[in-house]
């Protein structure tokens, strides 16, 4: 049910705020014409999920586990913190082992092992393939 009233929230100030934007016709698209469609789109949505919401019993929701949350949030921090200072291959190497200890089926072979192939793979692709101007290891 809580899907239902998000999408519907979205939708409805999407439509609220485009309220000032030429609509237009589809053969003549005005600049609140897709803003449009989609909020209609969102409150439709909205309205089929708080029915079967109603109609339809799922399964629990699940209490919040805050130690995985707050350990992928602090990844999320640390890769804007660390990406200039520190370089692309470090910053993903620690971005994943953080992002692994938050599962609980974490191992420390795996993770390392992962966390030193996506370091190579995000600077073989960024940096080399991508020409995208990152430094590899510490600011440059």
């Amino acid at each position: 049910m809580g899907a239902s009233v998000l999408l519907l929230v979205i939708g409805l100030a999407g439509l609220w705020f485009g309220r000032e934007y030429e609509v237009g016709i589809a053969s003549r698209m005005g600049p609140g014409y897709i803003p449009m469609v989609l909020s209609w789109g969102l409150i439709f949505f909205g309205v089929v999920v708080g029915l079967r919401a109603v109609k339809f019993r799922g399964p629990a929701i699940e209490p919040i586990v805050w130690r995985t949350n707050t350990l992928i949030l602090g990844a999320i921090i640390c890769f804007a913190l660390l990406i200039r200072s520190t370089g692309l291959a470090v910053t993903i190497f620690v971005v994943t082992a953080l992002s692994a200890f938050a599962s609980r089926e974490f191992k420390w072979k795996e993770t390392i092992a992962l966390a030193v192939f996506l370091a190579i793979l995000c600077v073989l692709v960024f940096i080399y393939a991508l020409h995208q101007s990152i430094p590899v290891i510490g600011s440059s």
